[in-house]
């Protein structure tokens, strides 16, 4: 068993917030999934991402909007927010003097390998 904080992790900028991906740890051994910490600074948002990825979102900490093509999601404490493939979206952090920190998971859907040979 293990405990992963985003207190320990090493973060480091990506797409104008602070990310921690999780091949930081090294002895977890292969896992079905990518992860990552995402810290955004109060106030501030990350910039307009879109990835093959599907994209698990959850807030561990403070309250988000998630905006995707126009569409805004209020996405307070504990929320997850599932992001289909190639969905364009950004995070913004609601909060003027706490930071937001989200837990990121993703994954190439099934067959997506397949049919990005057509």
């Amino acid at each position: 068993m293990r405990c992963l904080s985003n207190d320990s992790s090493r973060l480091g900028e990506e797409s104008g917030i602070l990310t921690g991906r999780w091949t930081q740890y090294a002895d977890l051994g292969e896992l079905p999934f990518g992860a990552m910490w995402c810290v955004v600074p109060p106030g501030s948002h990350s910039e307009e991402d879109c990835h093959p990825e599907r994209e698990l979102q959850v807030v561990v900490n403070g309250s988000a909007v998630v905006d995707s093509a126009g569409t805004k999601i209020d996405a307070p404490l504990g929320a997850a927010i599932l992001l289909d493939s190639y969905e364009r979206h950004g995070v913004h952090n609601r909060s003027a003097d706490q930071p937001l920190v989200l837990l990121s998971i993703y994954w190439m859907p099934e067959g997506a390998a397949e049919s990005s040979d057509g």
